[in-house]
């Protein structure tokens, strides 16, 4: 049968508000439903059983609830005592389980607390308790208030009882301190084990006589909340105070019972008055007259009441005001005024240049309608039929132009040959391209003031997850429109995390959607600060972290966006009010994503992972360093490297699990797997742990002193975007397992893990010990301090950014110098970046919240464009990757404050100018060849006189090299590059050409004291290059 919700009130059947909030059965009186069904009629739920309900010879129904409908309702009629009974028995047996089961969990509890107590009550020695300083007042105290409580009448003896106790004996019910039972029967057999196992140490010691004494088995145990008599547990030794303590028990029950009877009651009067308000039967009766009744009080007749109702004594004046229509629609003026402002608006009078000055006058008036006649007469306008004739222009013929036809011909014969050229170079060329594009890029491409701004798109903070945090990293999500994620870490000093090292921290990486700006998408939650991670390029579910303590760990998110997508979309789409959408959106973060692996603390970095780079499909590494051949890859990427201060670089796998069941032999056996024991007897008492399936120690090449590693950049041809220069390696081996590292020291190196030796019979332990001096192929100096960003050129191979506190450098990997040494900074730099459409632009972000923007197409000696991005430090950015025909470019920027920023970088900074790769090559070729000329330039002696330099000299330079300063004099006595000397060193067995030039440079430094000295400048207002002992700026660019 279908019942109505105002049914299932009406009968009792309802617990709440809910549909599924209804009683599992209940009994109705047969009297009632028949009730029902006389009053409504066929509007009654229970007419269609109308037949069964009479066939049924008992006095109350059994009504059963069906919450699966498995016959098509959810109510069911017992009208049999066969239906009924069964449906009894099967209740009785489903309580009876439970009850067993509720008996099974009270036992364990009860094991569980008995073991709990057995650590925690230690027998301690019995020993003089020594007087404390100060607790003899506080004890003086509470012995007063104990005498002023009530003697315990005979048969009650009261007891103090700690926590502990009250855990082991039962009669806790929660964590807080009068979360006590109110009555309990602990056997006496117990209270004498515990008092003779613990002694004077036992709570229950004290009353050791009177336990002794009672002769019965089990002792009750009552709780006196409002220590009456000076405890809170009272022990009943007597069977009388047990009875009256029972007694009162039992009357307080029933007095609740009744309260609760009369509660029910109400609840039920209510109902039915309610009931009653919402299901009113309306009778079809006709309507009767009723007999009048005179409304006079008192015997009033109609003339008394006249007498004193006012009537008027003349003809009531009808009066119509009118506004005039040429005073109507007229222009107001306001002013504004802000919100902020409160309290009462006040309006002065003032005088309305609108209106006249009104005068007083004494005037008639004289109410006389006045009467007129007019007449109008409207324009009309006759119709009249009108007809056009019209005829074909014709073209007559001219004898003039027919004497020009052979002349025409002529000249159209000559034209086919052009206009047939033209039309070919229609179809082949683009006639719609943007002629005059290149143009237009060119003239504000050179730093110009012109849209040379940063447009912010959309700002993202969580104001639980990451205000008042560092953003240590970004990373977009690949493949994904619109999804950007974000690491929040704690925004402490050095110093202050000293005390705290190797507490756990839960932190969380936010993945943030552009349809939702007010939480994130899903939460990935992590035990320790995560400082760098990466979404894999080809499965974006799958995110790798490294955390602080050197840790890695891996969430996979798929399931968790599809969850989080279908709940917002049907929060969006529905129509309740505003609090269910916040529910909704709170329910959103309900649940973080934990991670799927977390990499055991004994095999990972022994200091904070600091970089993380996915391998990408073509690239694998076995466990010896090696390449895995191209017939073992799928498709797919299932390693990243990462980089640690403990000068270990690693290689993790995803499928430890499958390595460690031998299924990927080509990667590792299962003896590289790392195990710990378990409980499982089907895996051989043995689980996998993950661990790096290969790891080098870096050491220097001389062999002596550790590295410190802290970023990582992988070769051209492992990054996504396009390899423009495919030039091969300068030290050989294979492009895919060569990396570039910076360290903390300020030293750039580079490694090719896979670069050892093939040859010989050596045992593979053997083989992995020599990967730790062999891997390091080239070292150099680059910063005095750690590196801040090192990425490669996406343009040009071997090309590489290093970003450092003061200024950045570009490295040409193989060289001992720099191709390009940016000038010092006025703020500490934070971050860097290539720019991923233009060849000739990067990107340097600073503490101050700017973003410098370096374009060697415009200038090398200073930025070109300095970009306002955030009022706060600058703590991590990442552009999205797009092809340079993309007309959008984004710019994630996260500061210090928890804020991460969607920037839209400038249209000039997107599009390349015209030749601007070549121009950048030709720059960077430049400059290597001045390096090279460093090199081979020969060394010029000191303190030589310029009259005692032969010709047998070896060979001068080439032509084309530069003309060096690094070892001429300055105005102080020493060279310009700190070395003794003086104005006319020079070197011995120089060519005549090398002996003009270093004349022509003796004779410029002599013109340039001159000048200084008319000028009257000192040391500190001389630029860098002029002053003494500083290097050449003039060399260095």
């Amino acid at each position: 049968i279908f019942l109505r919700g105002v049914t299932c009130e009406k009968f009792g059947l309802k617990t709440g508000e809910g549909v599924n909030d209804v009683v599992d059965y209940k009994y109705i009186p047969k009297e009632d439903i028949t009730k029902e069904i006389q009053t409504m009629g066929k509007m009654s739920d229970f007419e269609p059983a109308k037949k069964v309900i009479d066939s049924y010879h008992s006095e109350s129904i059994l009504l059963v609830v069906d919450r699966e409908q498995k016959y098509g309702e959810t109510y069911l009629i017992c009208y049999t005592d066969e239906a009924r009974d069964e449906y009894l028995r099967g209740i009785m047996e489903t309580q009876e389980a439970l009850r067993e089961q509720l008996k099974a969990e009270m036992q364990a509890e009860e094991d569980r607390r008995a073991a709990e107590f057995a650590r925690l009550n230690v027998v301690y020695e019995d020993k003089p308790i020594t007087p404390v300083p100060g607790f003899g007042k506080e004890q003086t105290e509470r012995e007063k208030e104990s005498n002023m409580a009530t003697p315990a009448p005979p048969g009650l003896y009261p007891i103090f009882l700690r926590g502990v106790t009250c855990e082991k004996f039962g009669l806790k019910t929660g964590e807080g301190v009068n979360d006590v039972v109110d009555y309990k029967y602990i056997p006496k057999d117990d209270i004498t084990k515990e008092i003779q196992g613990m002694g004077k140490m036992s709570d229950f010691e004290p009353a050791k006589k009177v336990i002794d004494s009672y002769h019965s088995e089990s002792i009750l145990v009552v709780v006196d909340r409002e220590q009456k008599y000076g405890e809170t547990f009272l022990i009943c030794y007597t069977d009388e105070a047990r009875d009256e303590y029972l007694r009162g028990i039992m009357e307080t029950q029933e007095a609740l019972r009744e309260q609760l009877k009369a509660e029910m009651q109400a609840e039920e009067d209510r109902r039915a008055a309610e009931f009653a308000r919402l299901n009113v039967v309306y009778e079809d009766k006709p309507i009767t007259p009723r007999p009048w009744v005179r409304e006079g009080a008192n015997g009033e007749t109609e003339h008394e009441i006249s007498l004193t109702t006012p009537h008027a004594a003349r003809e009531l004046i009808s009066i119509e005001v009118s506004r005039p229509k040429r005073f109507t629609k007229q222009k107001y003026q306001f002013t504004d005024k802000t919100a902020e402002v409160g309290g009462v608006a006040e309006f002065r009078s003032h005088k309305d240049p609108g209106f006249k000055a009104l005068r007083e006058a004494d005037c008639g008036i004289q109410v006389a309608p006045t009467c007129s006649e007019s007449g109008a007469q409207t324009t009309w306008y006759r119709s009249v039929n009108k007809a056009i004739q019209y005829e074909a222009a014709s073209i007559g013929t001219d004898t003039a132009e027919v004497e020009n036809l052979d002349m025409m011909l002529a000249f159209l014969e000559r034209a086919t040959v052009q206009v047939e050229h033209a039309l070919q170079q229609n179809e082949s060329v683009d006639i719609f391209n943007e002629t005059f594009r290149l143009l237009g890029d060119d003239d504000v491409g050179g730093g110009a003031q012109a849209d040379n701004e940063l447009r912010e798109l959309k700002n993202f903070a969580d104001p639980t997850y990451s205000k008042f945090k560092a953003l240590a990293a970004i990373d977009w999500v690949p493949k994904v429109n619109g999804m950007v994620a974000v690491s929040a870490v704690r925004n402490i000093s050095f110093d202050q995390r000293i005390p705290i090292i190797g507490q756990t921290h839960t932190s969380y990486v936010l993945l943030w959607d552009f349809r939702l700006l007010v939480k994130p998408l899903i939460l990935m939650q992590s035990n320790h600060e995560v400082f760098t991670f990466r979404f894999n390029r080809i499965d974006p579910n799958l995110v790798a972290g490294g955390c602080i303590t050197g840790q890695v760990v891996l969430w996979e998110t798929s399931g968790a966006i599809a969850a989080a997508q279908q709940k917002n979309n049907r929060g969006a789409s529905s129509s309740s009010a505003g609090a269910s959408i916040e529910h909704e959106e709170e329910d959103l973060l309900s649940m973080p994503v934990s991670p799927k692996y977390i990499s055991h603390v004994d095999f990972s970095h022994k200091k904070c992972v600091a970089d993380l780079f996915w391998l990408p499909p073509t690239t694998q590494i076995n466990y010896r360093g090696r390449l895995v051949g191209d017939e073992h890859l799928d498709g797919k990427s299932y390693q990243f490297v990462t980089v640690a201060g403990d000068g270990l670089i690693m290689v993790w796998d995803i499928r430890f699990e499958q390595i460690f069941n031998d299924e990927l032999r080509h990667i590792g056996r299962a003896k590289h797997v790392p195990t710990e024991k378990s409980n499982n007897k089907e895996s051989g008492g043995v689980k996998p742990m993950w661990g790096p399936i290969f790891k080098a120690h870096l050491k220097r090449l001389e062999g002596v002193g550790e590295l410190s590693l802290c970023k990582l950049s992988p070769t051209t041809n492992l990054q996504s975007g396009v390899q423009v220069l495919n030039k091969p390696s300068h030290f050989g081996g294979d492009s895919r397992s060569q990396f570039t590292i910076a360290t903390e020291e300020g030293d750039v190196i580079f490694t090719d893990l896979s670069a050892r030796k093939a040859e010989g019979h050596a045992k593979e332990e053997e083989e992995e010990e020599e990967a730790e001096f062999s891997c390091v192929k080239w070292i150099t100096v680059d910063h005095p301090r750690p590196s801040v960003c090192l990425q490669e050129s996406p343009f040009f191979p071997q090309i590489v950014l290093s970003v450092s506190d003061w200024n950045f450098h570009i490295w040409k990997i193989g060289e001992d110098k720099p191709l390009f040494v940016s000038p010092l900074s006025a703020t500490y730099l934070t971050a860097g970046a290539w720019s991923t459409t233009r060849p000739a632009v990067l990107y340097i972000a600073c503490a101050d919240g700017q973003i410098l923007v370096w374009d060697f197409t415009d200038s090398s000696f200073r930025p070109s464009i300095e970009l306002k991005a955030t009022h706060s430090k600058i703590a991590s950015m990442e552009f999205l990757s797009s092809s340079t025909t993309s007309r959008q470019q984004l710019l994630a920027v996260g500061d210090d404050l928890g804020t991460l920023h969607i920037f839209e970088v400038p249209r000039n900074l997107t599009r390349p100018v015209h030749k601007e790769e070549s121009i950048m090559f030709k720059f960077l070729e430049r400059e290597l060849q001045r390096i090279e000329f460093s090199k081979d330039a020969p060394a010029i002696p000191h303190n030589v006189p310029a009259h005692e330099h032969h010709n047998d000299t070896p060979a001068p330079p080439t032509a084309n090299a530069p003309p060096s300063r690094a070892g001429t004099a300055d105005l102080r006595g020493t060279t310009r590059d700190g070395r003794p000397g003086t104005a006319e060193t020079t070197g011995g067995g120089l060519s005549e050409a090398e002996l003009a030039q270093l004349k022509e440079e003796e004779d410029f430094l002599k013109l340039e004291s001159i000048f200084i000295t008319e000028l009257g400048l000192n040391k500190d207002q001389l630029p860098g290059f002029a002053r003494p002992g500083e290097p050449n700026i003039m060399q260095m660019h």
